[in-house]
């Protein structure tokens, strides 16, 4: 019998907002015990992040302090094909969603519903994070 490995989903948060990363990752921490966290406050950084490892799922803030979440989700998915981009906006016109949409984001949650809707995003790209190793095995 082989030893079975699997790890945890890799989530990285990108928000310029210090107090607002930390809020949000310690609702999925609170939420998905089972999470790796990994926090950047420009987009700069996040792209050093994913030189140097596999991340799982993105979630990008589309209206802070000039991170654009389009220009972001391009950038994110150029460097990290694979990564699973969730965009949150305060902006919830079908306009928007859309917008992400096309620039490749899994996911939009609207900030105003993001305590909810969040989680129900992150469950579903968590099922589809341990499908996919399970593939693999």
């Amino acid at each position: 019998m082989t030893a079975r490995y699997t790890r945890s989903p890799i989530a990285l948060v990108i928000n310029s907002h210090h107090a607002v990363r930390r809020a949000l990752c310690e609702r999925i921490s609170a939420s998905f015990a089972n999470f790796q966290l990994r926090e950047a406050a420009t987009i700069e950084d996040a792209l050093y992040i994913l030189d140097e490892e596999e991340i799982d799922i993105v979630l990008i803030d589309g209206d802070r302090n000039g991170i654009n979440g389009l220009k972001t989700t391009r950038a994110v998915l150029e460097r990290s094909p694979r990564s699973s981009i969730v965009v949150m906006s305060a902006f919830s016109e079908p306009a928007c969603r859309s917008a992400a949409s096309e620039a490749g984001a899994m996911a939009f949650v609207s900030k105003r519903a993001i305590g909810t809707e969040l989680m129900q995003v992150l469950a579903t790209l968590t099922g589809d994070f341990e499908s996919k190793q399970q593939s693999f095995e």
